[in-house]
């Protein structure tokens, strides 16, 4: 009894748990939670009813459960080794060969058989009044039915089947993982499952000496699968093995993502974007290169104006300020000794311990000859050599490229660039105020639908990109922001989508939630804020109005609040959409309330209208 109990209280847990990236993996523990209903009963049928039949059929129901176990546990093997891949009909059908395929189709074939031949053979089972066992704990000897020697044969190989397979499927795939949280809970999940099959095949090999303890190995079996499961959920163990979060920082094969151009005019700060750029490398735990053009006088005194404690990092280690002659020893002529240099700088940074690298080419207003072979080298593959992590910001005087048009758009074809003559503060500007005054705050956006909001958040995307910040947007495929965020490299974008019931990765920057699931969206802006800790970035929330028709005001209010209170850094600057023309002016006004500022765009505005500042409510 108490078997069926606990067996029931965990179908409830997990039905009711919304989680999520144990989403798609829960319904298979409920499926043997339920399988394993038929061990318990089959025991009180044992002990309650003599009937041969009852008992025949109570042992084959036994039987065909366990082996539904079996493979499905086996299925959830095979999927955690596949992952991020699907097992699906149509990848095994375009990939019958790969081991794994064929292995798990082996595996298979024990447990169906033993299920038909439980089900058609009349040996498969023996009972009679001279076939008894004794109820070790309950001190009572009882009539009951055992399986036959060619069923048991079959248990045989499937009790092996269930040890080996998943065991050797998650251990080859924990090698494949480098995270200590992750090793760890496949390691647990693996050993557990062994555990329930020597515990399962334990008690039916003393059934057939006459001896019963059905009864308390299904409540350790139980009890066994509850620990798998915590394993399972642990939140580091879904981050680093599930991928809940996009990786958030460049693959290294994407050349536009580790190489980015900066373009500075006369009247253009080129220090604060810089400066950014090198405080993000130092809270990455990354080693900073600068290599500058000029009196590095100037180097120091702008870096330092921008909060860049140049001295304390240069004596740490952490800061090297070299002058750019040094990769260009024949005074401006082209050669691979850049290339060379960085990558030795690279391993040298992995030696001392860095994660990893950040080199800063300051050209200033110089470009080295001939341009066509200086562009191949900027363009060149081996800047993102997958050996190490390397960023490569290279700036230049919008001056160095006069009469070079053709090389500069070729250059920027292929590396991401931010020109700031182009790319300004426009967004804080047209509220009259500063990048840094907005930095950190929490913005309430609301718009008109028929206006050209777009530009607005155009400019917001821009600005964020000109001072080396990422944008982080959760929006929705219809949405104006999904296309705009979708054309500004680097943006990580979670696209709200009744396409999926959990969680998934489409690319490095694209990452699918579900629709109407609030807390799998607080648990990703969670870790998303977790994994960019130490970084100024935005997060923009598109849009609150979406919400309140479909799940609500009250629980979108409450989903409002916590993401605010998830954004508690000054470091994360928070822009929330609402159409306040949709609702009346309560629901609107209980919205206000908790943001730093409210900013209205309204059809036909030129610029965006800052009604007043308010601070986060309590």
């Amino acid at each position: 009894m108490a078997t069926i109990v606990a067996d029931a209280m965990m179908m409830v847990v997990l039905y009711r748990d919304q989680i999520s990236y144990f989403q798609s993996y829960k319904n298979y523990f409920i499926a043997i939670y339920l399988a394993f209903f038929a061990w318990p009963i089959g025991d009180l049928i044992y002990i309650a009813n003599a009937q041969t039949a009852l008992m025949r059929l109570a042992t084959q129901i036994i039987c065909c459960s366990g082996c539904l176990i079996a493979l499905i546990w086996g299925y959830v093997a095979t999927r955690l080794y596949l992952y991020p891949e699907s097992l699906s009909l149509r990848r095994i059908v375009s990939r019958p060969f790969r081991p794994i395929i064929p292995i798990f189709a082996l595996y298979t074939v024990p447990m169906l058989t033993a299920i038909v031949s439980a089900c058609i053979n009349p040996s498969a089972v023996v009972t009679g009044p001279s076939i008894q066992a004794t109820y070790i704990f309950e001190g009572i000897r009882q009539p009951i039915a055992v399986t036959g020697a060619t069923q048991l044969l079959i248990g045989v190989f499937v009790i092996f089947a269930f040890t080996t397979y998943p065991l050797v499927a998650l251990s080859r795939r924990r090698a494949l993982v480098k995270d200590k949280e992750a090793r760890r809970a496949l390691r647990i999940i693996a050993v557990v499952f062994s555990l329930i099959s020597l515990t399962l095949i334990s008690g039916l090999a003393l059934v057939s000496l006459g001896y019963s303890v059905i009864g308390p190995a299904d409540l350790v079996s139980v009890i066994l699968i509850i620990v798998a499961v915590q394993a399972f959920r642990k939140p580091t163990f879904l981050k680093a093995f599930l991928g809940v979060v996009p990786s958030l920082e460049s693959s290294p094969s994407a050349a536009h993502f580790d190489q980015m151009i900066l373009i500075h005019g006369p009247g253009n700060d080129k220090f604060a974007p810089i400066a950014k750029y090198v405080n993000e490398g130092v809270s990455q735990r990354e080693r900073l290169i600068y290599f500058y053009n000029g009196d590095i006088a100037s180097v120091t005194e702008g870096l330092t104006k921008q909060g860049v404690d140049v001295t304390r990092m240069m004596l740490r280690g952490s800061l090297r300020v070299s002058p750019l002659g040094s990769l260009y020893p024949k005074r401006g002529v082209v050669e691979d000794t850049p290339l060379e240099a960085v990558q030795e700088l690279a391993a040298e940074a992995r030696t001392l311990g860095n994660d990893g690298l950040r080199v800063i080419l300051d050209y200033d207003d110089t470009i080295i000859r001939p341009i066509g072979r200086f562009v191949d080298q900027l363009t060149d593959h081996r800047w993102t050599s997958p050996d190490h992590r390397l960023h490569v910001l290279m700036v230049f005087d919008s001056t160095a490229f006069h009469g070079e048009e053709a090389s500069l758009a070729r250059l920027e074809g292929q590396i991401r660039t931010l020109d700031l003559a182009e790319t300004g503060n426009t967004f804080s500007k047209a509220v009259g105020m500063e990048h840094d005054d907005i930095a950190g705050k929490k913005l309430l956006l609301e718009y008109d639908p028929q206006g050209n909001y777009d530009e607005v958040l155009r400019s917001l995307l821009a600005e964020n990109a000109s001072n080396i910040e990422r944008t982080v947007v959760f929006t929705r495929r219809e949405s104006p922001l999904y296309h705009l965020a979708r054309r500004q490299p680097g943006s990580k974008i979670f696209l709200l989508t009744s396409r999926v019931s959990y969680p998934r990765m489409e690319s490095e920057n694209l990452f699918l939630l579900p629709s109407y699931d609030t807390s799998l969206l607080l648990d990703a802006l969670n870790k998303t804020i977790e994994a960019f800790a130490g970084s100024s970035f935005t997060i923009i929330l598109d849009n609150i109005s979406h919400f309140i028709f479909t799940i609500g005001p009250d629980r979108t209010n409450s989903l409002v609040r916590q993401a605010l209170e998830l954004m508690i850094s000054d470091k994360i600057t928070g822009v929330f959409l609402i159409n306040s023309f949709a609702h009346d002016s309560r629901t609107v006004s209980g919205f206000e309330n908790m943001f730093d500022f409210e900013m209205v765009w309204e059809k036909g505005a030129r610029n965006l209208i800052l009604q007043r500042k308010r601070t986060i409510a309590s």
